[in-house]
């Protein structure tokens, strides 16, 4: 018995001593804050079968293939960068920890990315910025243990208050000395690993520093081809299930949509989505009119990089009138053909904070090649103050009168009054400007619009 409880010492002693030199006392004192939080959450019933869905849910198929081949490709580049001579055994500890923090999160984000968020861009230079330097040099060293164990809490509960007082104008007090507070712990975690450096720079500068330095961006980088396919595949297979919905459409020329959409954009998501939005929205009824989607699709990209001029007596250009509202969140996707013109549309904006916020959107119509009309709407409810929500629209209005028209003069505010119904109009050259506001039918809000129209 003496035996086996000094075998059971050594091995507990074995154990902290590997848990020591793999991870710092800041990542231990995270790991521990989060293994107090999972037994928190198991204690009490009610989150202990919200954690149980939530474990349900991460253990899908579809999802463990989906870490599985992230995993994967850990594994291939890891085996990479050993034979270069860039990884060893010694770099297992952080390369799980990129993979659970970094690698699955990223090819997460990547499936919900949009076409103008370039996602893919801002990750690779975000891999290779110049500020991986500074967070690399401020983790390097950490306080003690103990220091760590309350430093970790304390750092989250002020990134979180901040956050949350990023959300409410009225908070604007608190988050300047939150950012304050945020940005003297900063100068204290840099000051802690710059004198420790320079009091042991032998300790750091080594090969082993130098490879986990690497170690981030090189998985990062290599890691974009594969979410950016993973990415491509899950497009093909909502454009699957898209097309497969529609019953009015005979099976084989749903097979020939598939086969030529597939065959034709299989690396480029954002023209598959476009394809399958206007199988709907035409809709096709022949193998013509598949042909015709791709071909129009095709053209609308060829003409994108060398836009074609317009009469800017007769309308605006899709392709400039599309990035009028860019700066204000509110660019439309592309221009295309609908029922009866031609028109494209952003997705909603909040205008507010409100729990269900005032919103605007923005839409541009007309005719092929050329846009007659563009059109600001904002929705408003009446159980939520409008007032902070009308004066941000006033100002996206006055930003389209500029680019649309350049005048920066226009009388905005007379233009949209503080009034739900009411009607205004003036001509400034060739463009007419309109706006008026009307109540809803149900009569719990209302909505307000502004034209320009050639």
């Amino acid at each position: 018995m003496p035996h086996f409880a000094s075998s059971r010492d050594i091995n507990i002693e074995q154990f902290l001593t590997w848990l020591q030199q793999a991870f710092n006392n800041r990542e231990i004192a995270i790991g521990l804050w989060i293994i107090l939080g999972l037994l928190f959450c198991l204690s009490r019933a009610d989150l202990r079968s919200s954690l149980w869905n939530l474990a349900s849910a991460l253990i899908a198929p579809k999802l463990l293939l989906f870490f599985g081949i992230v995993a994967i490709n850990v594994v291939a580049l890891c085996w990479l960068l050993a034979e270069l001579g860039l990884w060893s055994m010694s770099q297992m500890p952080p390369t799980i920890l990129w993979f659970v923090m970094g690698g699955c999160v990223f090819a997460g984000r990547a499936l919900q990315s949009k076409e103008d968020d370039q996602y893919f861009r801002k990750l690779f230079r975000g891999s290779v910025r110049l500020g991986g330097i500074f967070e690399f040099i401020v983790v390097a060293y950490t306080f003690s243990f103990v220091t760590e164990l309350v430093l970790v809490p304390v750092l989250f509960f002020l990134a979180a208050t901040l956050a949350f007082a990023d959300t409410k104008p009225e908070y604007a007090k608190a988050k300047v000395l939150l950012e304050f507070i945020l940005a003297t712990f900063a100068i204290v975690l840099v000051w802690n690993s710059v004198s420790s450096i320079w009091s042991q720079p032998d300790q750091f500068f080594t090969t082993d520093t130098g490879r986990n330095f690497v170690l981030p961006i090189l998985l990062t980088v290599g890691s974009i081809p594969v979410f950016y396919l993973l990415f491509c595949y899950s497009h093909i297979e909502q454009a699957r299930i898209q097309i497969d919905q529609k019953t009015f459409q005979s099976d084989d020329l749903k097979k020939y949509a598939r086969k030529r959409f597939f065959l034709i954009f299989p690396l480029r998501p954002w023209l598959l989505r476009r394809a399958t939005r206007q199988f709907h929205v035409l809709p096709a009824r022949t193998n013509a009119d598949v042909d015709q989607i791709i071909s129009d699709i095709i053209n609308y990209e060829r003409s994108e990089e060398a836009p074609p001029t317009v009469d800017t007596t007769e309308g605006w250009s899709p392709f400039e009138a599309r990035d009028f509202l860019r700066e204000k969140g509110l660019r439309t996707n592309d221009y295309h053909k609908g029922y009866d013109e031609y028109w494209a549309s952003s997705e909603y904006v909040d205008l507010d904070s409100h729990i269900l916020p005032n919103r605007a959107v923005f839409c541009i119509e007309g005719q092929e090649g050329i846009v007659t009309t563009l059109k600001l709407t904002g929705k408003f409810m009446d159980d939520f103050d409008s007032g902070e929500a009308i004066q941000k629209l006033r100002v996206i209005g006055a930003l389209l009168c500029e680019k649309a028209v350049g005048n920066a003069d226009i009388a905005i505010d007379s233009l949209i009054p503080n009034s739900e119904v009411f009607e205004n109009e003036m001509i400034i050259d060739d463009t007419t400007v309109r706006a008026w506001g009307e109540r809803y039918p149900s009569n719990r809000g209302f909505e307000v619009f502004l034209t320009l129209s050639r």
